[in-house]
């Protein structure tokens, strides 16, 4: 029974650090919004900014940037072609973090649960079950409230503009 009990800990604990961007798309972002964008050779990264405009030709966008001194930001416009977006995306809330706190807690939990169980117990110690079993818990729990008060965007898929198609000409049937 409790060989069982850790893979299925793990499991669940996997299973709620799911992923921060939903697959729904939104439509359009307009000026002003918050946006993240990934060029097409390297779509792992982003880069975050806010809308100016966005066409079929390109993204304008600003940055907020620190200047050299580091007193006050600046935001800085730049310009992407938009063929060569490969994802954009805008957020659409925030999210707390108990899973991957819960995992994280759980790891320092089973360390320190392995460290104490493994000392030599004298008159009064914890026997090495309840000694790893404790940390375990304790890691765990304490991982989840605070992975609860760290929030992080959650970022949805925007529709890009496309290119109207050109007309075909028709094509005159031979004679």
């Amino acid at each position: 029974m409790r060989s069982a009990f850790l893979p299925v800990l793990l499991l669940g604990l996997a299973a709620a650090c799911g992923p921060r961007v939903t697959t729904t798309p939104v439509p359009v972002p307009s000026a002003g919004t918050p946006i993240r964008y990934a060029a097409a050779p390297d779509s792992t990264r982003f880069t975050k900014g806010r809308l100016v405009s966005l066409d079929a030709q390109q993204l304008v966008f600003e940055r907020y940037q620190m200047d050299p001194a580091g007193r006050r930001g600046v935001w800085t416009p730049g310009t992407v072609a938009t063929p060569s977006l490969a994802k954009l995306q805008v957020p659409v809330g925030r999210r707390g973090n108990a899973g991957r706190g819960a995992l994280i807690g759980f790891a320092v939990g089973l360390g320190l649960g392995i460290a104490c169980a493994s000392e030599e117990g004298g008159i009064g110690a914890p026997s090495d079950e309840s000694c790893a079993a404790g940390y375990i818990v304790m890691g765990t729990a304490t991982g989840a409230l605070i992975g609860l008060v760290i929030k992080s965007d959650v970022w949805a898929p925007a529709i890009l503009p496309s290119r109207p198609a050109e007309r075909e000409r028709p094509v005159s049937p031979l004679r």
